[in-house]
């Protein structure tokens, strides 16, 4: 089973760096509607003063890498016993903000299959080691980061 979600992780995140190649945009941060996500309220959202961009320059980078990325979600990813047995599967598709020092904070669901499989990819993004920030201008920024958090069954 593990070989199945390392797989799994893996094309999730080749997906999510195929889309990083666009042209540097800022957004402002919204207020997701709260019946449609789950959020992580433990990490403090960034303050209306700070931009957060969907694409920097310079993308934040998991410290080792992609390869590093994948490895640290297979390792710490649950599957939960209750998804398991109700024969569960999906993508469950997270947004965190990786702040100017690299710290993963403002963690929400996306896109959502079970409360339980939700939860389980809230938990892998939180206990994110802090990542490279992003750069703008040479300067660190901070970045909206998407990963689909992908669970199979074998």
């Amino acid at each position: 089973m593990k070989k199945e979600l390392l797989f799994a992780a893996l094309a999730s995140v080749s997906l999510l760096l195929a889309g990083c190649n666009a042209n540097p945009q800022q957004t402002e941060t919204a207020a997701p509607d709260a019946s449609d996500t789950a959020t992580e309220t433990a990490a403090p959202a960034p303050t209306p003063t700070d931009s957060v961009y969907e694409v920097a320059e310079v993308m934040p980078e998991f410290p080792g890498g992609t390869q590093a990325l994948f490895k640290f979600i297979s390792e710490n990813l649950e599957y939960p016993q209750h998804a398991i047995d109700g024969q569960i599967e999906g993508r469950v598709v997270v947004q965190f903000v990786v702040d100017k020092t690299g710290k993963v904070g403002n963690i929400q669901v996306v896109r959502s299959i079970d409360k339980l499989l939700d939860q389980a990819a809230i938990d892998v993004v939180r206990a994110l080691p802090a990542w490279k920030p992003g750069m703008q201008n040479g300067q660190p920024v901070n970045v909206r980061y998407t990963l689909p958090v992908s669970f199979k069954l074998s």
